[in-house]
């Protein structure tokens, strides 16, 4: 009789055993399958590619690379010598035709006076002619010397904000061209998160829900706030032919992958460089609410260190 106890305890503890395998088993596929969050989130910022305006030598490079600078710091100088030699030439030029007016308006003027009784009218338009001449030239060389001078202040290439200069591939003495890229800069105060979630959890994703953000291989937690959910995604299934028609691939996997789309996270306090642009995170998002740390069992917070894994 003791034997059968024995026996069926065995098997009462080992169906016991089993059904609470399947419990957590089927409770990890859900939270892992069906509860708004992503491993495929990436840090970034507002990045401003610096080109230059003017065309030369660069003779002044005062930053280095990864340098935190300041609004309005010098960033590098393109051949700021020949560039005022070339507004010196324009101002001469806009000095002389500045005389040449005075003269042509001052003889017109006088013929003006005289009319025709002293000279023929044919003298007197030809003065006329000479100073509308001179007026235009002298109009040409002040819009030229204008543009010296902004090509002037242009030559000192300057951090349109705080940021921190990234990829800095100029040196003194090499040539630039106008409008070649040559930094980048990352905006101080301009980070959030990117979360790329698959179609199947944005059922849990709404504009002002909170998330959480851990950086990867980071125990630190970052929160933040939805901000918005893009409002649509390249369709790589379907084409367009020469004619204009559609075109859509046929192909009904037996697996279907889930689109994933961008959801753009506000983080409330910036974390500055510490986690770059371009870096990856984990992003839950927990609801209307942040949760709080005893409200997390030991349970998930292991799940949400898999998580990391696949």
């Amino acid at each position: 009789m003791k034997a059968l106890i024995r026996k069926i305890a065995r098997y009462a503890i080992t169906i016991l055993l089993v059904i609470i395998a399947v419990v957590i088993i089927f409770r990890a596929w859900v939270f892992y399958t069906e509860s708004p969050w992503t491993r495929d989130a990436r840090f970034a910022a507002d990045v401003v590619a610096i080109s230059p305006d003017v065309t030369g030598l660069i003779t002044e490079v005062p930053v280095h690379d990864n340098q935190l600078v300041k609004k309005g710091d010098t960033l590098f100088v393109v051949d700021r010598p020949r560039y005022q030699k070339a507004l010196d030439q324009a101002q001469a030029d806009v000095e002389y035709y500045q005389a040449l007016v005075s003269e042509k308006r001052r003889e017109a003027g006088r013929r003006n006076q005289l009319g025709t009784s002293a000279m023929s009218r044919e003298a007197i338009e030809q003065s006329n002619n000479d100073l509308q001449t001179s007026e235009h030239q002298l109009a040409k060389s002040v819009a030229t010397r204008d543009l010296a001078k902004i090509d002037l202040e242009r030559t000192t290439v300057k951090a349109p904000s705080d940021g921190w200069v990234t990829n800095l591939n100029v040196y003194q003495g090499e040539f630039i061209t106008r409008g070649s890229v040559a930094v980048a800069l990352v905006q101080e105060h301009s980070f959030y998160v990117l979360a790329y979630l698959e179609e199947t959890k944005l059922h849990g994703v709404e504009k002002g829900f909170r998330a959480e953000v851990t950086p990867l291989g980071s125990n630190i937690v970052l929160r933040g706030t939805v901000d918005s959910v893009a409002a649509g995604v390249t369709n790589s299934s379907s084409s367009v032919d020469s004619k204009g028609m559609a075109t859509v691939d046929s192909n009904l996997e037996w697996v279907r992958l889930a689109q994933r789309v961008p959801v753009r996270i506000r983080l409330d306090q910036q974390p500055g460089n510490r986690f770059p642009a371009g870096t990856t995170a984990t992003v839950v998002i927990t609801g209307q609410a942040d949760r709080q740390p005893e409200q997390v069992s030991p349970m998930v917070r292991l799940f949400n260190r898999l998580r990391e894994f696949g």
